[in-house]
């Protein structure tokens, strides 16, 4: 009886090890009526991207350059609308002082702190944030502030986000 039961499943598992997308076809309407093509390995079963960001929202940067100051990215809030941050990068090259802290400040239960110290090769601090963070507000703009470095001879802040 087990042998039998052992057989049957093996016999089962060979079917499945071959099966493969034969007979499925991927329908769509043209212009001249319905079409269809077969799925294959040369025309595999699409799937689409809606995209980084949510439906309905503005995608924004806040980005800004400078030397030996501070130096400030802003994503600028919209009017009855939360702005939220999903990444940033700061970059710094010459001298060899603290271009941090740095903060994102306006985000929802309070900013945030990096530290980043230039150098003379340059020096890049990058962040990625999944899901993005909201603002503290609606209408609340988001910051990323530098500390100024007095030797640097370059210092960039790039943010992205949305507004929705």
């Amino acid at each position: 009886m087990i042998r039998n039961l052992l057989f049957v499943l093996f016999v089962l598992l060979i079917g499945c090890a071959s099966a493969d997308a034969a007979g499925v076809q991927i329908c769509y309407q043209g212009a001249t009526g319905l079409n269809c093509v077969p799925v294959s390995v040369a025309n595999p079963l699409p799937v689409s991207f809606t995209g980084q960001y949510p439906t309905g929202s503005t995608p924004i940067t806040g980005n800004s350059t400078g030397t030996t100051g501070a130096v400030v990215g802003t994503l600028t809030a919209v009017a009855g609308k939360t702005t939220y941050l999903c990444g940033l990068n700061v970059s710094a090259t010459g001298g060899t002082a603290a271009i941090g802290p740095i903060v994102a400040a306006g985000t929802i239960t309070g900013s945030l702190t990096f530290e980043l110290n230039s150098s003379v090769a340059g020096s890049n601090l990058s962040e990625n944030f999944s899901p993005c963070i909201p603002a503290s507000a609606v209408n609340t703009n988001i910051t990323v502030t530098t500390t100024a470095d007095a030797t640097a001879s370059a210092v960039a802040v790039n943010s992205w986000g949305f507004n929705q």
